[in-house]
């Protein structure tokens, strides 16, 4: 059109309008009679017309004269008002909501966080100590929300940022000059405008060699941007403080080169400000103010507004049915000829299209559109004013005339408490007792009435030649009533259970244990001993019992029971104090349980048993979907009752390993279905071997053998108190190189299952293969760390 042609021509030059239209006078007298008929020639004088009349108007302007000829040939609506030709204004900076946390693991706090989204309905979220690694996805954190994320995970544990934002905003994000520091740096732009948006975590460990290294990585960020620029993040550095600290110092030099400024000045943590937002152009952040952290988290959160050159998107329309004038479409409706309308359809697909198109267009007269309201999270009235009155408090803190309420609440809260306190000392006739003298006997006095019989055997301690400091008390404690419910109860023990041993030593062929207020007296005989032995023992009984009358000590004889382990010979009957001794064929000592025929199978069970009850409570009181919680649990509070005592009951049937590996098995699988899903499981699922490898763990089997030569090494280099003479027996080996002699264990040959699979008989065979290497190591520590990196463990397993 000669409108769109003069606009194309403007901006370079105006050639003069005479010369053009001689020059296609020219050429249309040129042309034959057929050829003035052409198209080319209509438009050429249809051109020269246009033109010409322009020229007439001297009076109008070229600008005026083209918008004249836009509305002439402009469509006109009847009864809407015809707007003006001129373009659009720009839109006006729109503001962006931002929020700022230190959110310390924002997979602990998802529930709160995704509220916290769909609530407020941020553009921006900054987020600072997040703890993601790589086996958090990303879709786990925002799920169907509207947002993107942009990470920066640490490689160890803690530690992350990322910047979250609405999907409609465009940014790209800036590659850093160094990866050694926790930093997300964005570019956000709409045409020719940016703002560069840099979020930061500076750990409180790093030196100042670190420190400058930081500083130099974001120079070069913002060196390299001439546009606005935000960094905000946790600095671990007071921008408060008065007396500062080399890093402080270093952030200020920063700062004052960079002509960068502070935009807030109100303390983050406690009364320190470490948590910072910086910029080079003050007017593109406004309205900064603190707001309250999350669950759980020491720092306040920063919450501001971004100038931004980039407007969010008008939510597209949708029909509203419930404004329809239902009457008038019938009438529409029944005013269709339908006959005629499918009268010329030729198949049922002409049909339809004719049908839907008449629809779709007698929604289009009578639907009116309507703008959608944003989904939004409500929450009940209580929890929104708790969520207010949390608003309020939190504002109030930082108000200088309430700066001492946390003291306040301090001090109230010690009253509200309750004390333990010591009452008033009243005697026996309801007298209160000031004294020091009095005090002391008063005390005596409660501590004998629960800890002394007092027979007259031993003298008041005025007569003997003790301290006078001493003369204050009444009563000599020398008889145990209930000295397990004391605190010197094990002292006590240990001290009356001191003589016993002593005196049951004169009885050569019975061995004595004591362990607290538990005495177990062994007897070993054969048919030819038999009669001798077992008498022995029944005089050591009476003795035992004598020992107690003495010492004015209770004997529990209906505690005390017999097991006998050998052959399925008569058992003799022994009494105590006329009371006869059962013949148990299980008993349970020390948490572990010992037949009579030395088989775990009944007690691996159940141990078995325990083991998995704790470990599905232990699965579902732990909604975690982390692996590290998950292990280091398992290893707390399962791994405990699979190893407990092992080297008595180490099984060596193979349906008992199985039945304890089933524990591991079954943990292991529970862990990759939960930390690790696939929707091709069970296909898909690694081998029991590749998880354990996987998860660091070890089977059972190599955990106990480990166990077993670990207490091996410790017997034979005396780092307990069992004597090795009670387990081995050394005898010389001759070297074949020089023929000379040394000393080694003897490894016992038996035809006995249960003896063979003991652990004395069975550690010999095991220790007796270790390398020199191992089992010269200088310690424990050092003799396992070598024992774990040898495949031996492998092979015994």
């Amino acid at each position: 059109s000669p409108s769109s042609a003069l606009d194309e021509m403007l901006p370079v030059s105006v050639p003069d309008p005479g010369e053009l239209l001689r020059g296609i006078g020219r050429y249309l007298d040129s042309l034959s009679h057929d050829e003035k008929g052409s198209s080319l020639a209509l438009l050429l004088g249809t051109c020269a017309q246009q033109m010409k009349e322009l020229m007439a108007r001297s009076t109008t302007s070229i600008d005026d004269a083209i918008e004249r000829d836009k509305r002439i040939r402009s469509v006109v609506v009847q009864g809407l008002p015809e707007s003006t030709a001129t373009a659009q204004p720009e839109p006006a900076m729109a503001s962006l909501s931002c929020h700022y946390f230190n959110i310390r693991s924002v997979v602990n706090k998802l529930d709160a966080f995704r509220s916290f989204l769909m609530a407020t309905q941020p553009d921006i979220v900054f987020l600072t100590e997040t703890w993601l690694s790589s086996k958090t996805p990303s879709s786990l954190i925002i799920g169907s929300l509207p947002y993107t994320i942009i990470r920066s995970d640490r490689s160890s544990r803690g530690g992350g940022t990322c910047i979250i934002l609405r999907d409609y905003l465009s940014f790209s994000t800036v590659s850093l000059p160094s990866t050694e520091h926790e930093i997300t740096c964005i570019d956000l732009f709409h045409s020719s405008a940016y703002i560069r948006l840099c979020l930061v975590y500076r750990p409180p460990s790093y030196s100042i060699s670190k420190t400058d290294s930081l500083i130099n990585c974001l120079s070069d960020i913002h060196a390299s941007s001439p546009h606005p620029i935000i960094i905000s993040g946790d600095f671990n550095s007071d921008s408060l403080c008065t007396i500062p600290t080399p890093a402080d110092r270093t952030f200020r030099d920063f700062i004052i080169s960079a002509n960068l400024s502070h935009l807030h000045m109100f303390p983050t943590r406690g009364v320190r400000c470490i948590d910072w937002v910086l910029g080079n152009d003050p007017t593109v952040v406004s309205a900064i103010s603190a707001i309250p952290p999350f669950p759980s988290c020491d720092h306040s959160g920063i919450s501001f507004s971004l100038s931004s050159p980039q407007s969010p998107p008008q939510p597209p329309l949708i029909r509203d049915f419930s404004r329809v004038d239902y009457p008038a479409v019938s009438n529409h409706l029944l005013s269709i000829d339908w006959l005629s309308l499918f009268r010329d359809c030729p198949d049922i697909d002409s049909v339809y299209n004719h049908f839907s198109s008449t629809i779709h267009s007698a929604i289009d007269l009578f639907v009116p559109y309507r703008t959608p309201r944003p989904p939004s999270l409500s929450y009940p009235s209580h929890v929104t004013r708790l969520i207010k009155h949390r608003d309020q408090l939190f504002a109030k803190i930082h108000i200088p005339k309430l700066a001492r309420s946390k003291d306040l609440y301090r001090h109230i809260s010690s009253l509200t408490k309750p004390k333990l306190s010591i009452p008033e000392l009243v005697s026996s006739d309801n007298e209160p007792v000031y004294d020091s003298s009095s005090k002391s006997n008063l005390l005596a006095s409660e501590f004998a009435s629960h800890f002394t019989l007092d027979d007259g055997l031993l003298p008041p301690l005025s007569s003997l030649p003790i301290s006078p400091s001493l003369s204050l008390f009444t009563f000599f404690p020398h008889a145990v009533c209930k000295a397990l419910r004391s605190v010197l109860g094990p002292i006590l023990f240990s001290i009356y259970l001191a003589d016993l041993s002593r005196l049951l030593s004169k009885l050569h062929n019975v061995s004595v244990q004591c362990y607290a207020d538990d005495v177990k007296l062994y007897i070993s005989y054969n048919k030819s001993t038999k009669s001798a032995i077992t008498s022995e023992f029944q005089s050591a009984l009476d003795c035992l019992f004598e020992w107690t009358q003495l010492n004015q000590l209770s004997l529990s004889a209906s505690k005390c029971s017999h097991l006998r382990i050998g052959s399925k010979q008569s058992s003799p009957r022994y009494n105590i104090y006329s009371i006869q001794l059962p013949l148990e064929n299980n008993v349970r000592d020390l948490g572990v349980q010992v037949r009579s025929d030395l088989k775990n199978s009944c007690s691996i069970r159940n141990r078995a048993q325990k083991a998995t009850s704790k470990l599905f409570l232990l699965l579902k009181a732990l909604p975690f979907n982390c692996p590290t919680i998950l292990l280091r649990s398992y290893k707390a509070y399962v791994l405990p009752l699979l190893d407990f005592a092992s080297p008595f009951w180490n099984p060596h049937y193979l349906s008992d390993i199985e039945t304890l590996e089933k524990v591991e098995h079954i943990f292991t699988r529970q862990v990759f279905y939960r930390c690790f899903p696939s929707p091709s499981y069970p296909l898909s699922l690694p081998s029991y071997p590749d998880r354990l490898k996987l998860l660091g763990l070890r089977p059972l089997t190599e955990r106990r053998v480990i166990g077993d030569i670990c207490m091996t090494h410790m017997i034979m280099t005396g780092s307990t108190i069992i004597p090795r003479s009670s387990f081995y027996v050394y005898k010389p080996q001759r070297d074949q190189r020089d023929r000379t002699s040394t000393f080694g264990i003897n490894i016992e040959l038996t035809t006995s299952t249960s003896r063979f699979h003991s652990f004395p008989v069975r550690t010999s065979r095991w220790y007796s293969q270790l390398p020199e290497k191992i089992r010269t190591a200088p310690n424990i520590r050092v003799f396992k760390r070598r024992l774990l990196n040898h495949p031996l463990i492998a092979i015994l397993s």
